[in-house]
């Protein structure tokens, strides 16, 4: 009996042993879970840097998708006016050939031949 108490003895952590591991395990649980406030200073200016480009990018973004709206506007505006154009082009277009048509009739009923 007095062999198998001992090996029961050495199996287990003393009290202090026992005690330094749980104040440990709490000390950790505790850091874990305040987390870490510090930061290499270093490492503060790369973040601030970054986070200035981050905003930088951000205005560039903005001022370039509103230049992008003011082209897709003047695009729209010019194929508006082209239509336009275009069909006044026609209209004058289809005016000149009556007037030449009308021109001939006139012509015609005088008895001169129109030049061609």
């Amino acid at each position: 009996m007095g062999v198998d108490n001992l090996n029961v003895e050495e199996g287990r952590m003393s009290d202090k042993t026992r005690r330094a591991v749980g104040v440990m395990a709490v000390i950790g649980c505790v850091v874990m879970l305040s987390g870490c406030d510090w930061w290499p200073p270093a490492l503060q200016q790369r973040i601030g840097t970054q986070e200035a480009q981050i905003k930088a990018l951000g205005a560039e973004k903005t001022a370039l998708q509103a230049t992008v709206v003011d082209a897709t506007k003047a695009a729209d505006d010019c194929k508006a006016q082209s239509a336009q154009a275009a069909k006044a082009q026609a209209d004058l277009q289809a005016q000149v050939t009556q007037l030449k048509a009308d021109l001939e009739a006139a012509l015609a009923k005088k008895g001169k031949p129109g030049k061609k």
